[in-house]
């Protein structure tokens, strides 16, 4: 079975698919592109442009049609994490006036799972961590002085072994830093970006 690819463009959802997606979700607003390689960028602007909230690249080889995608960005790795504490509440961040997971830039020669560490440290001002297992990685695209970036963010589930109550680091533009449990996810359900909601789905679904 082919591999699908998902990717955020303009915070939608872009799927490359081999697989023809149910006809209900059309009327849903979403649009079914015909992979033609390289216009693919240009086809997903387009659609976005006329206000569709999601788009299926349907393609013969979903692999070879993601390559051609991706090799138009500069690539940047990224990695993040869904910190737990001894009562299972979920750690999020409040930046940009929409919650978020703490994540940031791998930086050279840097493991991944290092940054994702680091990061997590850096921006909620907590250690004593530990991984426990990777979730599914999240893709998007955006400009960054008129250049178009792919950024892959590997997220990974870690457990909070300390007693210190975590701060935001202010000059990241974070202003908040909650411990949720699951009950209360309508918060970050109702504010947050829809990558966000992946890492989270991916997690409650397979833990």
């Amino acid at each position: 079975m082919p591999q699908n690819y998902k990717v955020y463009f303009a915070n939608r959802p872009v799927i490359f698919t081999h697989s023809e997606p149910d006809p209900g979700l059309v009327f849903k607003g979403a649009e079914v592109i015909r992979s033609c390689g390289k216009t693919d960028v240009v086809l997903i602007e387009s659609a976005i442009a006329r206000g569709v909230k999601s788009i299926f690249v349907v393609c013969s080889d979903p692999d070879k049609a993601w390559r051609k995608f991706s090799e138009q960005f500069d690539f940047v790795q990224a990695a993040g994490g869904l910190v737990l504490n001894k009562e299972g509440k979920m750690l999020f961040i409040f930046r940009h006036e929409k919650w978020d997971l703490p994540k940031g830039k791998v930086e050279e020669e840097e493991q991944v799972d290092e940054g994702a560490l680091r990061e997590v440290e850096e921006e909620c001002s907590i250690g004593e961590l530990v991984l426990l297992r990777r979730l599914k990685d999240s893709w998007h695209t955006y400009m960054q002085k008129g250049e178009p970036m792919l950024k892959c963010t590997a997220w990974y589930v870690m457990r909070y072994n300390g007693s210190d109550v975590p701060k935001p680091q202010l000059e990241e533009g974070i202003t908040d830093v909650k411990w949720l449990s699951e009950d209360q996810l309508n918060i970050v359900r109702s504010n947050t970006y829809p990558s966000v909601l992946d890492v989270v789905d991916d997690f409650l679904a397979t833990k």
